[in-house]
């Protein structure tokens, strides 16, 4: 009687329930995933799987709700960066403006510029000192983003700093780490989540952040406009998402037992410590959110003449 009791409270589907997600165990968004979903357990009743399907750009996890059906039975956790590299890659398996159906935004977070511990820079101001030095190999920068990410990124920071950056992707947060700890990449570009950890242990330093304000879990990292840099400004966010064409009263009920979760004040604690900044909303203004944030990034392209796919 318990699942079915449990639907009944819930509306959620009386099958298993999953949370799909677009990168590898460890990360960032695989750590925040399974601290929701294990709130989401407790207030429930019932197992909710954190199920990984790492990838470049993360489209996989919407990529699983195209394919999945629409039974509500399974939803994606999935970064605005993954959802706008619609823009940027033209085989991207998905469209996120008609393939998926908006059930909350879970928080907003910010982009993260480090160095390598070998790098012996402690300002933004230093390390374009530095960088134009002029030995070979300092202009390279990393980052966990596609080759047309990658592309947006260089081509942002060599305007930014005035010197051409040499791009390097990696398939993850971890092997990029490793090797700015190492001193293989002098400086790495990624979302706070993925870089504070290891900013923390001494493994890279974070000189600053792309927020338009300082970060509560982290007060004493300026941001890029303090730094000198207002051009590398920008905020990304998460958010959870359906199949499209989910019955509404499914959406709903994720809808409800989310933010429920979402609003939990010891969730909010946790997750603040991850660098996520909490906050939730109704299906329909998830999806304004996204469609904004598409449109904005297409300006911002066209901006820095890259043409996107849309």
């Amino acid at each position: 009687m318990a699942p079915a009791l449990a639907h009944a409270q819930t509306g959620l589907p009386d099958r298993a329930l999953r949370i799909i997600i677009g990168f590898a165990a460890g990360g960032g968004s695989d750590v925040m995933a399974r601290l929701i979903a294990a709130a989401l357990e407790r207030r429930i009743g019932r197992r909710i799987t954190v199920e990984n399907r790492p990838g470049g750009t993360g489209a996989a996890a919407g990529e699983a709700l195209k394919i999945g059906g629409t039974d509500g039975s399974m939803v994606a956790f999935m970064p605005s960066p993954s959802l706008i590299a619609k823009l940027f890659v033209p085989t991207y398996p998905i469209d996120p403006l008609t393939d998926l159906a908006p059930i909350t935004i879970a928080g907003t977070f910010v982009e993260a510029f480090a160095v390598s511990p070998k790098v012996d820079v402690s300002t933004v101001a230093e390390y374009v000192e530095w960088l134009k030095a002029g030995e070979p190999g300092r202009n390279k920068v990393g980052t966990t983003a596609t080759d047309a990410m990658l592309q947006y990124y260089t081509r942002l920071l060599s305007r930014e700093f005035g010197v051409p950056m040499e791009g390097q992707a990696f398939r993850g947060t971890a092997p990029l780490v490793a090797d700015m700890e190492a001193g293989k990449v002098p400086a790495g570009v990624a979302g706070l989540t993925s870089f504070l950890v290891a900013h923390r242990g001494n493994r890279l330093r974070i000189l600053a952040t792309s927020g338009s304000k300082r970060v509560s879990v982290a007060p004493d990292l300026p941001t890029a406009a303090e730094a000198g840099y207002p051009g590398l400004t920008m905020e990304e966010w998460y958010g959870f998402f359906a199949a499209a064409n989910t019955p509404p009263p499914l959406v709903d009920a994720w809808n409800q037992a989310l933010v429920a979760v979402l609003k939990d004040k010891e969730v909010i604690e946790r997750l603040s410590q991850l660098g996520l900044e909490v906050e939730t909303s109704t299906p329909a203004a998830c999806g304004e959110r996204l469609a904004a944030h598409m449109k904005k990034w297409q300006a911002t392209l066209q901006g820095l003449g890259l043409r996107p796919t849309l």
